[in-house]
C-alpha cells in the first residue's frame, strides 16, 4: 500500500480531519498532497505525523521499497546527529520508529545512539552493554568509526567510574587511530568532530594539556576545512580550559563565548559567563 493511502486510512480510522492531523506539524495542504500521492514531506515532519497517528515507519513504507531503506538510513543519521549534539528532545520516540527493523549493517549505529542516551542518563552499565554490542558488529575494526566511537565512550564510562587506568587505555586507542589522519571509510563530519571534541575534553579532565591542545586544534582545522560549525564553541572552550594559566586563556575564552552566541548555544555561553 502506498504511503499516502496508509496515512489516509489511519487518519480516517481515528476520526481526524486533515486539519486535525496537520495542527502544529505542517499545513493542511501538505497532508492533502501526501494523501493524494503528490508529495512526501520532510522526514522530520513525517516522523511527527507517524507519532500522531501511532504508526511506525515500517507500517507506512513497503518492506521491499529501496526508498524505505534509504529513509531509514537517513532517519538514523539524523537521530545520531541529534544524540551527539545533545538534542535529546523526542530522541527515544524517534528511535522507536525505526529500531525494530534496522538493517544489520546499521546495527552498530543504532547501538551507538542507545549507548549515548544511556550514558547521558547515568546508566553506565547499560551504556557499556551497548558499546560491547557495537564491537561485536564492527569486529573491533579500528578503521570503522563506530569502533572508535565505542572506545571513546568506553573511556568516558571508565572516567565516570574513576577507573583512570582503563579510561586512559581506551583514550590512547582512539588517539593513536586519529593522530595522523581521519582514515575512516564510513565516517560523517559530525562524527569526526564529536570524536575530537570528546577526546579533547577527556584529556583536559585528565590534566593532559598538550594532548588536549593537539586534538582540539585538529578538530578546529577539520571543521574549517570542511565548512562545519559543529562544536566550535566547545573546541575553543576546551582550549581555554587547557590554557587557563597562560596568556592565551582570555583569547580562547572570548572565542568560545562569541562562537557560542553566534550559533545560539546559550548553555555554553552562560557557562562561560560564570567563569569569572
Amino acid at each position: 500500500m502506498l504511503l499516502g493511502s496508509v496515512v489516509y486510512n489511519k487518519r480516517r480510522s481515528l476520526n481526524l480531519t486533515q486539519s486535525d492531523l496537520a495542527k502544529d506539524l505542517c499545513n493542511q495542504n501538505t497532508i492533502s498532497k501526501l494523501e493524494k500521492h503528490n508529495m512526501t514531506p520532510q522526514i522530520e515532519v513525517l516522523i511527527k505525523i507517524c507519532k500522531r497517528l501511532d504508526l511506525t515507519l515500517d507500517q507506512i513504507f513497503s518492506d521491499f521499497s529501496s526508498d524505505y531503506q534509504r529513509e531509514k538510513t537517513y532517519v538514523l543519521d539524523n537521530i545520531e546527529q541529534d544524540a551527539v549534539l545533545d538534542d535529546t528532545s523526542d530522541l527515544e520516540e524517534k528511535l522507536a520508529l525505526v529500531k525494530k527493523n534496522v538493517n544489520k549493517e546499521d546495527m552498530a549505529q543504532l547501538h551507538l545512539i542507545e549507548a549515548i542516551v544511556d550514558f547521558r542518563a547515568g546508566k553506565l552499565e547499560d551504556a557499556s552493554f551497548n558499546l560491547d554490542k557495537i564491537n561485536l558488529e564492527t569486529k573491533m575494526d579500528n578503521d570503522n568509526i563506530y569502533t572508535m566511537l565505542s572506545f571513546l565512550i568506553k573511556g568516558k564510562v571508565c572516567l565516570e567510574q574513576d577507573n583512570i587506568e582503563m579510561s586512559e587505555y581506551y583514550f590512547k586507542i582512539v588517539y593513536d587511530a586519529i593522530k595522523e589522519n581521519f582514515n575512516f571509510s564510513n565516517a560523517k563530519d559530525f562524527e569526526i568532530l564529536y570524536l575530537c571534541k570528546e577526546l579533547g575534553l577527556a584529556f583536559a579532565k585528565l590534566g593532559k594539556r598538550e594532548l588536549t591542545s593537539q586534538i582540539i586544534h585538529r578538530g578546529i582545522e577539520y571543521a574549517k576545512k570542511n565548512g562545519r560549525m559543529y562544536f566550535l564553541d566547545e573546541f575553543y572552550m576546551s582550549l581555554a580550559i587547557s590554557k587557563h594559566d597562560s596568556k592565551n586563556y582570555e583569547k580562547y575564552k572570548n572565542m568560545a563565548y562569541y562562537t557560542a552566541l553566534a550559533v545560539q548555544h546559550d548553555k555554553i555561553a552562560k557557562e562561560i559567563e560564570g567563569w569569572d
